[in-house]
């Protein structure tokens, strides 16, 4: 089963963007990496993953099971969804249900509320992550 298909079954109304994921890749960027300057951000290699911020311990975040528990505890109503390496993102609405175990089986997946004030992040390492974090501003 794949990811809109788990989704769907939590009743959450999906849609595919295209060429919106670059876009919310850079606000991401700049919400969640916005205080690093560029040779911090070349040092954690920004570049190839979004989530070495979290990695190389250069914002304050929560990890693992703490990471779980704070996502499928917080409010959500819309998110949306996108991948390091990919131009596509899928917006959720209706995603109140959604828990973090939906993307087990993805790599490199940031959701986000619409106000990108937090963040969850599934790696591709077994040893990085998942990853939360919630922006007070």
């Amino acid at each position: 089963m794949d990811l809109v298909d788990k989704l769907e079954l939590r009743n959450v109304r999906v849609e595919t963007l295209d060429n919106i994921g670059k876009h919310l890749h850079k606000q991401w960027e700049k919400k969640f990496a916005g205080d690093l300057n560029n040779s911090q951000k070349h040092k954690i290699y920004l570049d190839q993953y979004l989530w070495h911020i979290f990695s190389y311990e250069k914002v304050q975040h929560l990890c693992g099971k703490d990471a779980i528990d704070a996502f499928n505890n917080i409010k959500k109503e819309e998110c949306y969804a996108f991948y390091e390496n990919d131009d596509k993102a899928l917006k959720l609405a209706n995603s109140k249900d959604i828990k973090a175990e939906d993307f087990n089986s993805e790599h490199d997946i940031y959701i986000v509320d619409n106000n990108m004030s937090w963040t969850f992040v599934h790696t591709h390492e077994d040893y990085c992550g998942p990853y939360f974090c919630r922006i007070n501003n």
